[in-house]
């Protein structure tokens, strides 16, 4: 169990006010990677599989994006300042061309029983505007009581204000909410801050612990 947090302490406090829950590798079964792929290939960059590859400090533009601090139209252009690379045109959002995620029906079904255990599930997820608008079309974030995605508030994981700003508008301390998350480091921040967190890397091991925890049966 890829847990941050003692599993002791979590099955000793079951008095949780919160569930936090990623979206993209978690409940959406896509990955970021996977399109930046994708768009080397249209690129003509056969030989790289991530943008991180080609340029170690193009995540951080991509977080730039997902915070809306910059459209995308300057992603490109900026894009194109670091690579070199001149992007195709393309009408619309080229970061949403191979955007078609579908949901983890299992996951689906996890988070609507702690909902009807009462449990309290929001999303917590870093998102670009083209793709939370199409998570919106879709009815995607049907089962969360609310969504914080980063393109809204300004914030993004691993900031630790991502997380703090969460915790100000559910009121809440860290130690009554889960989070669940497909990346170490932001684990690593969110229980730094005193949240429960848990690294997700399958979903039977995620429903185990959550036996352990019975917050479900």
């Amino acid at each position: 169990m890829k847990l941050f947090a003692m599993l002791s302490s979590l099955s000793m406090n079951t008095n949780f006010a919160l569930i936090m829950v990623d979206m993209g590798g978690v409940l959406a079964l896509h990955t970021d990677t996977g399109m930046e792929k994708l768009l080397l290939r249209d690129f003509g960059l056969q030989e790289y599989d991530s943008f991180s590859e080609l340029d170690p400090t193009l995540p951080d533009l991509l977080q730039e994006h997902s915070k809306n601090c910059i459209t995308e139209e300057q992603m490109w252009e900026r894009f194109t300042q670091k690579t070199g690379i001149v992007v195709p045109p393309y009408k619309g959002s080229l970061w949403a061309k191979y955007f078609q995620p579908e949901l983890d029906q299992a996951m689906l079904q996890l988070l609507s029983e702690l909902k009807q255990n009462g449990y309290r599930v929001v999303c917590a997820t870093n998102t670009e505007a083209a793709h939370y608008e199409h998570h919106k079309t879709m009815q995607h974030y049907a089962v969360f009581d609310t969504v914080y995605a980063s393109c809204e508030i300004g914030k993004a994981k691993p900031e630790p204000e991502f997380f703090t700003h969460i915790l100000q508008c559910e009121n809440v301390q860290g130690e009554q909410v889960i989070f669940i998350d497909d990346n170490a480091k932001n684990c690593e921040v969110a229980s730094s801050l005193g949240i429960r967190a848990y690294h997700y890397e399958d979903i039977s091991d995620l429903r185990w612990a959550l036996l352990d925890m019975e917050m479900i049966q």
